[in-house]
């Protein structure tokens, strides 16, 4: 009986002896120039390191500015910044009218928080009523640059705002700006120009 056991025990391990050998020759194992050579040595892969943030410095200058925002913030879209900019000149014009200084805060830099807060306080002290916003007629994106990290959005926005008497036209520049390297998503306006 112990013979037996003996015998069956051997062939159980000559069974998985050639099954452990013809595993390495199946699918899924590594490619016969890995695989161990006569001599012991194995041949050294080459890595072939690629990072996408290593551009082309000289490519990288001759890019335009909304290029170079893009390369160094995949998310930026101009599609989807320029629809973001319209919702913010609303809410930053009727935040104006209404005098509302905690959405202001939020929407605009610190200078630029500073002249709109003085404006509203003149307003507040003369009795003069801001004009009402009526609607945005055309925006477009007039360029961006990167200084740093900091990336400078430019909107031309025309727009129509209506006092009592009449409905006016205007037409501005605003440049926003965030920086890449912050974690915050959102954009600020820094700045407020006639076109």
């Amino acid at each position: 009986m112990s013979m037996e056991i003996l015998i069956l025990a051997a062939v159980a391990v000559f069974v998985l002896a050639r099954l452990f050998s013809v595993m390495g020759k199946q699918k899924g194992a590594p490619p016969p120039e890995f695989r161990r050579q006569e001599n012991g040595e194995r041949p050294q892969p080459v890595l072939v390191h690629s990072d996408p943030n290593d551009e082309d410095e000289d490519d990288f200058e001759e890019a335009s500015g909304l290029e170079k925002i893009a390369r160094v913030d995949p998310s930026f879209n101009q599609r989807e910044f320029l629809a973001g900019a319209k919702s913010a000149y609303e809410m930053i014009v009727k935040a104006f009218e209404a005098g509302d200084r905690a959405t202001l805060r939020t929407l605009l830099t610190d200078d630029v928080y500073g002249d709109y807060e003085a404006a509203i306080d003149a307003r507040e002290t003369s009795g003069e009523a801001a004009p009402d916003f009526e609607r945005i007629r055309d925006a477009q994106i007039e360029g961006g640059e990167l200084n740093g990290s900091v990336a400078e959005v430019s909107v031309l926005f025309s727009a129509e705002l209506a006092t009592e008497e009449r409905i006016m036209s205007t037409r501005e520049i605003w440049t926003f700006e965030r920086d890449t390297k912050s974690r915050d998503p959102n954009w600020r306006l820094a700045d407020v120009s006639a076109a």
